[in-house]
């Protein structure tokens, strides 16, 4: 009786095992979907506009951007795109985070983020370190790594960021993002590419979906 208690006792702890692995399998599998096919579900469409240092407070409160004229104003010095996006799809927990890419750099240069607007008002930008695995999993999306300064020490690029908004399931978003003092002048807007991200109240990535900006009308 106690042999066969024994064996049966293994039995039950190979079944349970066996029903643990094949969990994690499962759970591998749909993870690695969701990288691939999460934002399949999300219609994004965009729009960018390239104001002149003058008209960026205008334009961004004509295009719904509350109290813009009060907080926004264009830089001579450094080139202005004003993004409008507007997505429908099932509500999702957390947020969505907006990324800006310049795609005339190898890899795409993320531009920095000003300020945003959606429905509720004004939204700040933001940056993590939990964002950097978007490089890891996409390779349009190689340049929001951190480099390297040194052997031993990462620098966080003053041009990184996101803005973000909360992952409704219809909803819009007006973005002001910067090229860079440095940049080449931009004249076609479809040579940027947007980053639509889904993140989770507690930062993890679950995706992102590339979208591609039209260029001028």
């Amino acid at each position: 009786m106690g042999r066969h208690g024994a064996r049966l006792r293994w039995v039950v702890a190979l079944v349970a095992a066996t029903v643990a692995v094949l969990a994690t399998v499962d759970r591998f599998r749909e993870r690695e979907h969701e990288w691939r096919s999460g934002g399949d579900a999300v219609t994004v469409t965009v729009e960018a506009l390239l104001p002149e240092p003058g008209q960026v407070s205008d334009l961004a409160a004509a295009h719904g951007a509350r109290n813009a004229g009060k907080t926004v104003a264009g830089d001579p010095d450094d080139q202005s795109v004003l993004l409008r996006l507007h997505w429908s799809g099932p509500g999702q927990p957390g947020t969505y985070q907006v990324i800006l890419l310049d795609s005339r750099d190898r890899p795409a240069r993320v531009m920095r983020p000003i300020l945003g607007w959606d429905a509720t008002g004004g939204t700040g930008s933001n940056w993590a370190g939990s964002y950097e695995v978007l490089a890891e999993r996409y390779d349009w999306l190689a340049g929001v790594a951190s480099r390297p300064w040194s052997s031993d020490s990462l620098s966080t690029p003053d041009n990184l960021g996101a803005v973000g908004t909360r992952a409704v399931a219809d909803g819009s978003l007006v973005a002001l993002f910067r090229m860079g003092v440095a940049a080449a002048p931009l004249t076609d807007p479809s040579h940027l590419v947007v980053a639509f991200c889904h993140v989770e109240a507690d930062g993890e990535v679950r995706w992102a979906k590339k979208v591609p900006v039209p260029a001028a009308r």
